[in-house]
C-alpha cells in the first residue's frame, strides 16, 4: 500500500513540476496574419514582375543571353523595390547559390531542407511556406519562406543543357556558381521575407 502511494505521489509531483514549468515557459508567439498576407504579397508581386519582364520573353523565343543580362541587370531591383513598398527584407536565397550573396542562413537552409523532405514525401512545393518569428540578439523578427520550384524557363541559366553563350557569360561573372544542373521541378531556392517586429 505504502509503495502504491509513494508511486502515485510521484507521479502527482512530477506532474505538478511539469505544469509548473509549462506555466513559466515563454509564450511561442506566431506570426500575425497581417504579416503572412504581406508576406506572400511580396511573392506574387516579384512573380509578376519576373513573369512580366522576363519570363514571357524566354516563351517568344528572344536571344537567351539578352534575357540573362535583363534578368542580371534589372531582377534584384525587384525585390529592392517589393520590399521597400510593403516594409519588409524581400530576397531569394538557395542552398547552392549563383552569387554567394544569395546563400541561406541558418534559418533559412532549415526551411529548405524541410521543403525538399516534405517534397520527396510527395507533397506539392508550390502549396509550401514557413513562418516564424526569432529571436535575432534583442529583435524579434517576423521570417516568411516559400519555395521556388524550377521549371522549363530556369532550365535557360540553371539546367544541364543550359544556353553555352550564357554558360560563358555565368562563368566569367560567377566563378564559384553552384546553381547550375538542376532539373525541373526541383526546389532551387526561396522566397525569403524578414520584417523586424521589436528591438533595434
Amino acid at each position: 500500500g505504502n509503495e502504491m502511494l509513494a508511486r502515485n505521489g510521484s507521479r502527482i509531483i512530477t506532474g505538478a513540476l511539469a505544469a509548473l514549468a509549462a506555466a513559466c515557459a515563454p509564450e511561442i508567439e506566431t506570426p500575425s496574419p497581417a504579416d503572412m498576407l504581406l508576406a506572400r504579397q511580396a511573392g506574387v508581386a516579384f512573380d509578376i514582375r519576373l513573369k512580366m519582364e522576363i519570363l514571357d520573353r524566354l516563351e517568344r523565343d528572344e536571344d537567351p543571353v539578352a534575357i540573362y543580362l535583363a534578368y542580371r541587370d534589372h531582377v534584384p531591383l525587384y525585390a529592392r523595390e517589393i520590399g521597400e513598398r510593403l516594409g519588409l527584407e524581400f530576397s531569394r536565397v538557395s542552398a547552392r547559390p549563383r552569387n554567394p550573396s544569395n546563400a541561406a542562413d541558418d534559418w533559412e537552409a532549415e526551411q529548405l531542407e524541410l521543403f525538399n523532405f516534405w517534397r520527396e514525401a510527395g507533397l506539392d512545393p508550390l502549396t509550401l511556406e514557413a513562418s516564424a518569428i526569432v529571436a535575432e540578439g534583442d529583435r524579434q523578427v517576423f521570417r516568411w519562406m516559400r519555395p521556388l520550384v524550377m521549371d522549363e524557363p530556369c532550365m535557360v541559366c540553371h539546367g544541364d543543357n543550359a544556353d553555352p553563350h550564357v554558360l560563358t557569360l555565368l562563368a566569367q561573372e560567377y566563378p564559384v556558381d553552384e546553381a547550375t544542373g538542376y532539373y525541373e521541378t526541383e526546389i532551387g531556392g526561396a522566397y525569403s521575407v524578414s520584417r523586424i517586429l521589436t528591438g533595434e
